[in-house]
């Protein structure tokens, strides 16, 4: 969860979020069960930790670095003391981390926020502890035909579709390995939220729905299944090359060593 989204005082996640995160292990576990030993991942961007917290419960993972521009000693300390997690490491500047077993990226809903994101991209890949064997997860919110005053309030710059993605990826040597949407389900309740939006003119702070969810757990978990249900059906038909859109877009890349081979 963002940072501009919680209220630290009352942390009831959303179904949306909880079936991310499920996602987000899925496709993170696909690339690291292969390693002959434990690596760190990077999370750029990791507001309340609340995903990167679940990484380090992966057998192949011993650290999860998690950097967010936000964090503040109050942050920090706050954050600590909700998951007494040793194997939780926080910092304010990419500079700050420095490890050498740092083998998978995550940047989940992240480039969104940044005015230039290619450069945002160029500075991560310049770091030294990136290699042609660093796998990159990224996510971001799907169609630029979406965008909203729920965007505004995020400080999006804007929404992408795997086109645009891409094109990122081919712009900083990246080389894709697979890519997609999930989240189809949530497209017609996201349209729908437009045309209120329009109607009312609504320019409120409703950021607090996604902050503070207060749907049963009951409720909370059947909704976590029925987005998951919709994410493997989405998996099942690219398998197929079919690629249906939804609410989230997301690619998994490396350094292309096409590009290193020409140099």
């Amino acid at each position: 969860m963002d940072l501009i989204e919680i209220n630290f005082n009352h942390i009831n996640r959303h179904p949306w979020e909880l079936a991310r995160k499920a996602i987000i292990i899925e496709l993170i576990s696909k690339y690291i069960s292969t390693q002959n030993r434990t690596i760190d991942v990077l999370d750029v961007g990791s507001g309340d930790a609340f995903l990167a917290n679940s990484f380090t419960k992966l057998p192949n993972i011993e650290y999860a670095h998690c950097v967010d521009k936000e964090y503040t000693l109050k942050i920090k300390s706050k954050i600590n003391s909700i998951y007494n997690n040793q194997n939780l490491k926080l910092y304010t500047n990419l500079n700050e981390v420095k490890n050498s077993k740092i083998n998978f990226i995550t940047l989940l809903d992240v480039i969104e926020h940044v005015p230039n994101d290619d450069d945002f991209l160029n500075n991560i890949l310049k770091q030294p502890y990136i290699n042609d064997n660093t796998h990159i997860l990224i996510s971001v919110p799907a169609y630029q035909t979406l965008f909203s005053h729920h965007d505004n309030l995020l400080k999006h710059f804007r929404r992408y579709n795997l086109k645009k993605l891409k094109n990122n990826l081919s712009k900083n040597n990246l080389e894709f390995i697979e890519g997609g949407y999930f989240f189809a389900s949530l497209l017609i309740p996201r349209f729908i939220n437009m045309i209120f939006e329009k109607i009312k003119k609504e320019k409120g702070n409703h950021l607090q729905k996604v902050g503070n969810w207060k749907g049963r757990k009951k409720t909370t978990q059947e909704i976590k299944h029925i987005l998951l249900f919709d994410y493997q059906i989405g998996k099942s038909l690219r398998k197929l090359k079919v690629n249906i859109p939804g609410l989230s877009c997301y690619v998994i890349c490396k350094k292309s060593t096409i590009h290193n081979k020409t140099l």
